[in-house]
């Protein structure tokens, strides 16, 4: 008996003190994408917060569509080309690697990959309203050719 006591005893120690000889912090962060972005105000509403990574083919387009819930991008391979209508007339746009942008929910644009190689980002939905989808398709708007 006095084994299996001493035995549980010097294990919780163990355990207690690992974490203290390992030398490394208690807390660690590292970053999974950063890019720079122009002020923004965000505004949203309670819901669900969604972190998607996304791979976009050569080629490859999102359609017209709108957000459920405000959504922060960061692009971290390649150069995302955006269209959205109230920017510069709907004329497009490049998201190069290492920036970012912010979407209101239900605001309507279409992004694609028009490069040769795959484009990857990181979109973060805040505050998706439950059984809400993140992308919604819609029609394109007048003005814009895209």
């Amino acid at each position: 008996m006095k084994v299996k006591i001493f035995a549980i005893g010097f294990a919780a120690a163990l355990a207690v003190a690992v974490p203290a000889f390992g030398g490394g912090p208690a807390i660690f962060a590292k970053a999974i994408a950063v890019g720079t972005m122009k002020p923004t105000t965000i505004q949203t509403k309670g819901g669900a917060m969604v972190l998607d990574s996304i791979t976009i083919a050569p080629g490859g387009n999102f359609g017209w569509h709108v957000h459920g819930a405000p959504v922060a991008v960061v692009v971290t391979h390649g150069t995302l080309t955006v269209f959205d209508p109230s920017v510069a007339g709907c004329a497009p746009f490049k998201v190069p690697k290492g920036a970012s942008f912010v979407e209101p929910a239900n605001h309507v644009h279409l992004a694609r990959n028009d490069g040769k190689t795959p484009v990857t980002l990181y979109a973060l939905y805040m505050g998706l309203p439950k059984g809400a989808t993140a992308n919604i398709p819609k029609q394109q708007p007048a003005g814009c050719n895209a």
